[in-house]
C-alpha cells in the first residue's frame, strides 16, 4: 500500500516497498510519544468517541498541546477528528480509526536466494473436514444456518463466508505434495478469527489452540469478539448488533520455532515435529481445549465477511536445487 490511509483500517506495510516508507515514518512518529500512546489508550474505552474538551479534561493538558498531538495521530490515520454541530455550536469529536498495522522488517531481496519458492493453498471456511462441539453456525452471502454438531455437514456449508461456535474444534486439510518434493523452510497458516460471545463483546477472551498433523503447535488468546465497527465486507442483511470482524492471524512454523503474527509463541514445536512428508495431507485443527482458561469459542471469516478479502490459507515456503 502507498500510505497508511487504508480503508480496511489495517495497515500492511513493509520496508521492502519504497511507497510504504512515508507511511511507516508517519506511523512511527505518531506512536513515538508516551502522551500520544495515552491518548490512543483513552480512545479504547466506550463509547470510543470523545470531544476534544473531554479529552483535554481527562488527560489534564492544555488544548493547544492536545491538538498538536491529535494532528500528528490524524496524519498517521490512527484517529479521526470530526466536526459536528450541537446546541453549543460546532464541536470537535475524536474517534479511533486505524485498527492495527502489520509491519514487515524482514524480507527477501530479489536475487538473493533464487532457490526459495512458495506455494499457497486456500480453502473456504465451509470446507472443513471435521467439527466437534455442541452448536455450529454459519452464514453464506445471503443466509444464516444454525445446526447441532451432528448435522454440521450439510451441503450449504461449502458456500459459508462466516462460521462460528461457542466451543469446539474444526479441521481443514491441505496437500503436502510440495513438502514431499522439496525441503520445507517454513509453513504458515493465515485466517481472520475472533472470539464468539453473544452478539459481540470486544473484551471477550478465547484461548484458541492450533494443531498441525496432530501436534499441538501454539495457543492464541484472542482479545475479543469484535463489533465496534461494521465489518467492511459484511452483507447488508447482517445485523450491526452481531460480530463484525476479526484479527488477521498468521501462525508460522520454521526450524527455530513458532510465531504468531511475527511474535515468538510459547511452543517447543519446530518443522521437524510436524511430519509434513507423511501420508497425503497436512491437517490444521483449531479451537478451544476443554481445559482452556478462556473458553470463548471462535468466529472464522471468509473473503466476503469481516475486514479482510481472503479465505483460509496455508503457505509452504521451500528450497529447490535451482
Amino acid at each position: 500500500m502507498a500510505d497508511v490511509e487504508d480503508p480496511r483500517l489495517i495497515a500492511e506495510l513493509s520496508l521492502k516497498n519504497d511507497e510504504d516508507l512515508p507511511a511507516v515514518a508517519a506511523l512511527c512518529d505518531a506512536l513515538g510519544s508516551e502522551v500520544r500512546l495515552k491518548i490512543l489508550r483513552r480512545l479504547q474505552r466506550r463509547p470510543y468517541i470523545f470531544t476534544v474538551s473531554e479529552l483535554k479534561k481527562d488527560l489534564k493538558m492544555p488544548a493547544s498541546t492536545l491538538l498538536f498531538h491529535l494532528e500528528k495521530m490524524q496524519k498517521a490515520n490512527l484517529l479521526s477528528i470530526l466536526y459536528k454541530s450541537s446546541a453549543y455550536g460546532a464541536q470537535r469529536f475524536v474517534s479511533r480509526k486505524l485498527h492495527g498495522a502489520n509491519l514487515s522488517f524482514y524480507y527477501l531481496e530479489e536475487g538473493r536466494d533464487a532457490r526459495l519458492h512458495s506455494e499457497t493453498q486456500t480453502v473456504g471456511v465451509g470446507a472443513f473436514t471435521e467439527f466437534t462441539g455442541s452448536v455450529f453456525n454459519f452464514c453464506t452471502e445471503d443466509s444464516h444456518f444454525t445446526s447441532m454438531s451432528d448435522d454440521c455437514y450439510v451441503p450449504e456449508r461449502f458456500r459459508a463466508q462466516l462460521a462460528y461456535t461457542p466451543n469446539g474444534q474444526i479441521s481443514y486439510r491441505f496437500s503436502n505434495r510440495a513438502a514431499k518434493l522439496h525441503r520445507v523452510k517454513e509453513l504458515s497458516f493465515t485466517l481472520e478469527i475472533c472470539s464468539e460471545a453473544p452478539y459481540f463483546d470486544n473484551d471477550y477472551l478465547s484461548d484458541i489452540t492450533f494443531w498441525i498433523n496432530g501436534a499441538e503447535v501454539a495457543t492464541y488468546t484472542c482479545p475479543g469478539d469484535f463489533g465496534d465497527h461494521r465489518g467492511l465486507l459484511n452483507p447488508a442483511w447482517w445485523s450491526s448488533a452481531n460480530t463484525q470482524y476479526g484479527v488477521l492471524l498468521t501462525l508460522a512454523v520454521d526450524e527455530s520455532g513458532v510465531k504468531l503474527n511475527g511474535v515468538p509463541a510459547r511452543s517447543c514445536v519446530t518443522l521437524g515435529k510436524l511430519n509434513l512428508q507423511k501420508g497425503n495431507k497436512i491437517e490444521v485443527k483449531f479451537g478451544n481445549k476443554s481445559t482452556a482458561r478462556n473458553l470463548g469459542g471462535f468466529n472464522v471469516f471468509g473473503k466476503k465477511f469481516g475486514d479482510y478479502p481472503q479465505d483460509i490459507s496455508l503457505t509452504i515456503t521451500y528450497e529447490t536445487g535451482e
